[in-house]
C-alpha cells in the first residue's frame, strides 16, 4: 500500500470523527451539526503538511503507521494539528497525541489532549482539557465520546461547561442525541440562560420542545421573580409552563403556590395545586388552602375543592367548605358543602350547604340542618336559623355601613336574652332591630310575645323594647308556673332594663290580667281590666309600679275567687315546647299554631332602606 493512500484513509477516518465531534456543539440547540457517515470520494485529496518523523513497523505494531513531531494533516480546508499521531487502516481506528488541535472552516476550533477514533465500534473519544469552540458556542469538559450509530454525545470525568447562545450548562456528566434532541445531564447541574437559572442534580429536557424536567432536590429562578423548589419539575422555557411533582414550592412577587402536585404558567397566570395545596395572593392579601385548588392571578379567579379555606386579610374574613370559588375582579364568590363565611369585620356569619356572596349580599340556603347566620357585633352572638338566609350591605366602605339580615321560612333564632320563631325576619346591624312577620313569637326570659308582626331591638346582651304589631299578646309566666300576667290589645310597645320588662304601652281594645304579690313575691289577688289604652310600669322585682289608662272596666278578686273564664284572657296560647332551648335547637321544626290560633292578621310595614 502506498503512503498517499494510507493517509487518505486515515484522513477519512479523521474527517468523520472531526464532523462528529461538532455534533457536540448541538447540545441543546435546535439545529444541532448532524455526524455523517464516512465516504471515499474517487479523485479527493489530503495532505501531510508535516511530521518530524513517520514510520511504520509490521513487527512491533501491525499495520500502524506512526507520525510524530509537529504532525500537520489537511483536508479539504481542515487542519488538524498534534504531536503524535498513530493510524490503522486495516481496524480503522485512529489516534492523536499531545496538544491536539484542530480547525475547521467557519471558525470551529477543538483542542484535547488525546483523540481516539474507532470505526468499527462507531465510536470517537476525546480526552483531557477538550475545548470546542465555534463562533457563540463552546463546551469545555475532561472527557468527551460520541457514539456515531445511536448519535449520542456523552461528556464526564469533571465538570463540564456548555455556553450558547448566551446560555450557560454545567454539570459533571451531560449526553445529547442529535437526532430526538433529547439531552440528559447529572451532578450538581446549574442552567444558566435569560429566562431562568436552575440548581439541580439532574435534568433532562429537549431542545425542540423546550422541555426541562429536574430530579432530586432542585430549585428553578425565573426572570419573573418566581422561585420553584421541587424534588421532581418540568419547566418548559418556551411557554413558561412548569409542573412540578411531590411535595413542591413556588414564590413570586405575586403569589405563593404550594402543594403535592403544582401545574402553573406565569404567561397566563394559572396556577393549579393538587393535594394539600396553599395559595397565598400576596397582591390581595389572600390565603386560599384545599385538596385541589385552580387559580389565575390575572382573572381573579379562584377554585378550589376538597376541604377548602379561603382567608381575607382585608376584607377580614374567613370562608371554608367543600367547593368554593372566588372571583376577586367581580367580588364574587360561591360556596357549596358545608359552607361557613364569617366577616370579622362586621361581625356576622353564614352557614349553609350553598352560599352566594359578593362583598355586599350573600344568600345561603340547602343542607342538613340548614343554613345559620350568626350576628355577633353587639357582644352576644344572634344565631338564625331558616330555609333560606339572606344578607344585604348599604353604604359600602363608609363609616354609615350597615347590613340587613333575611330568614325565609322555618324562621328559628336565638341569643341568650332573647329567642324567636317566625316565617320571615329582617335583621338591621344598624340599629340592632329584629323584625318579624307571618305568625311570630317572641320569648325574653319568662315573657311571651306573640303578634301579626314583631319589631324586637336588641342592646349588646339584652333586648331594648318590643314593638307588637296586630293582635298582640303578652304573656308572663309567674314563679309557680301555673298564673300568668296578660295583655291582649291590638297594638303593644314593651320597654325592657336589664332585659327585664319596666314598662308596657297598649292600645286598641286591650285585655289585661295581673296578679298583685305582696312582700315575698306571694300571689294576694287578681285584676282583669278592660281599656282603649294603658301604660304600665312594673318594678324591678316584677310588681305594678303604677299604670295608666283611659276609660276602663275592671274587676280585682282574691286568689281564691278568681272566675274560672278570667284565668286566662281569648286565644291564650303558650308556646314553650316550639321555644328554642340553645343555639343548636335552632334546626328544630316546630309548629307556631295549633288549631285554637285565631287572628285576623294586621302586618306592619316592611323595613326600608332610609335614603338620606
Amino acid at each position: 500500500m502506498t503512503l498517499r493512500r494510507l493517509y487518505f484513509n486515515i484522513l477519512c477516518g479523521h474527517r468523520i470523527m472531526i464532523i462528529t465531534i461538532l455534533c457536540l456543539l448541538g447540545l441543546w440547540l435546535c439545529q444541532p451539526v448532524k455526524a455523517q457517515n464516512p465516504v471515499t470520494v474517487k479523485g479527493e485529496k489530503f495532505y501531510i503538511d508535516h511530521a518530524d518523523n513517520l514510520r511504520h513497523n509490521q513487527m512491533e505494531m501491525p499495520d500502524v503507521q506512526i507520525a510524530k513531531g509537529n504532525v500537520r494533516f489537511r483536508y479539504k480546508g481542515m487542519t488538524l494539528r498534534c504531536d503524535s499521531a498513530y493510524f490503522n487502516e486495516k481496524d480503522k481506528w485512529f489516534k492523536a497525541f499531545g496538544l491536539v488541535h484542530m480547525t475547521r472552516p467557519g471558525g470551529m476550533t477543538l483542542d484535547c489532549r488525546r483523540m481516539h477514533y474507532d470505526g468499527f465500534a462507531q465510536m470517537i473519544h476525546v480526552r483531557k482539557n477538550v475545548v470546542v469552540r465555534e463562533p457563540g458556542r463552546s463546551l469545555r469538559c475532561d472527557s468527551l465520546d460520541y457514539n456515531m450509530a445511536s448519535k449520542v454525545a456523552n461528556y464526564f470525568g469533571g465538570r463540564g461547561t456548555l455556553v450558547y447562545n448566551g446560555n450557560t450548562i454545567v454539570a459533571d456528566q451531560g449526553d445529547y442525541n442529535t437526532d430526538t434532541h433529547d439531552a440528559n445531564f447529572f451532578g450538581n447541574v446549574v442552567m444558566r440562560t435569560p429566562k431562568y437559572r436552575i440548581s439541580t442534580p439532574e435534568a433532562h429536557g429537549n431542545t425542540a420542545t423546550g422541555l426541562v424536567h429536574v430530579v432530586g432536590k432542585s430549585v428553578i429562578r425565573t426572570s419573573k421573580g418566581e422561585v420553584v423548589h421541587t424534588n421532581d419539575g418540568t419547566y418548559n422555557s418556551k411557554t413558561d409552563y412548569m409542573e412540578l411533582n411531590g411535595r413542591s414550592t413556588i414564590t413570586s412577587p405575586r403569589q405563593d403556590v404550594e402543594g403535592d402536585n403544582i401545574i402553573y404558567n406565569s404567561a397566563t397566570g394559572d396556577a393549579e395545586g393538587h393535594g394539600s395545596v396553599k395559595i397565598v395572593d400576596k397582591v390581595n392579601h389572600r390565603i386560599i388552602t384545599g385538596d385541589n385548588v385552580f387559580y389565575n392571578e390575572k382573572t381573579g379567579h379562584s377554585e378550589g375543592h376538597g376541604n377548602v379555606k379561603i382567608v381575607d386579610n382585608v376584607k377580614q374574613r374567613t370562608i371554608t367548605g367543600r367547593d368554593l370559588t372566588y372571583n376577586s375582579n367581580t367580588h364574587e364568590g360561591t360556596g357549596e358543602g358545608n359552607v361557613y363565611y364569617i366577616d370579622h369585620k362586621s361581625k356576622h356569619a353564614f352557614q349553609g350547604d350553598y352560599l352566594h356572596y359578593t362583598d355586599s349580599a350573600a344568600i345561603a340556603f340547602g343542607g342538613n340542618p340548614g343554613p345559620v347566620a350568626k350576628e355577633f357585633s353587639k357582644g352576644d352572638t344572634l344565631f338564625v336559623h331558616a330555609d333560606t338566609i339572606s344578607m344585604k350591605g348599604f353604604h359600602m366602605n363608609t363609616p354609615r355601613m350597615y347590613r340587613e339580615i333575611y330568614g325565609v321560612n322555618n324562621v328559628r333564632a336565638f341569643r341568650t336574652d332573647i329567642q324567636a320563631v317566625c316565617g320571615f325576619l329582617v335583621f338591621n346591624t344598624k340599629d340592632s332591630c329584629m323584625t318579624m312577620y307571618d305568625y311570630p313569637i317572641v320569648w325574653s326570659g319568662n315573657r311571651q310575645l306573640v303578634g301579626d308582626s314583631i319589631k324586637a331591638y336588641l342592646n349588646d346582651s339584652t333586648i331594648r323594647d318590643a314593638l307588637v304589631y296586630g293582635n298582640a299578646f303578652s304573656i308572663e309566666t309567674l314563679p309557680d308556673k301555673k298564673h300568668y300576667n296578660q295583655i291582649s290589645s291590638k297594638m303593644m310597645h314593651a320597654y325592657f332594663t336589664d332585659g327585664a320588662l319596666r314598662r308596657v304601652d297598649a292600645w286598641g281594645n286591650v285585655e289585661v290580667i295581673f296578679y298583685h304579690t305582696d312582700k315575698d313575691s306571694t300571689l294576694i289577688g287578681h285584676d282583669y281590666t278592660e281599656t282603649d289604652t294603658l301604660r304600665m310600669f312594673i318594678s324591678p322585682e316584677r310588681k305594678l309600679k303604677k299604670i295608666w289608662m283611659s276609660k276602663a272596666n275592671g274587676v280585682i278578686s282574691p286568689m281564691t275567687q278568681i272566675p274560672s273564664d278570667k284565668l286566662t284572657l281569648p286565644h291564650f296560647e303558650l308556646f314553650d315546647d316550639v321555644r328554642p332551648k340553645d343555639k343548636d335547637d335552632i334546626f328544630r321544626r316546630a309548629a307556631r299554631k295549633t288549631s285554637a290560633t285565631v287572628r285576623n292578621a294586621q302586618v306592619a310595614l316592611p323595613p326600608r332602606q332610609h335614603v338620606e
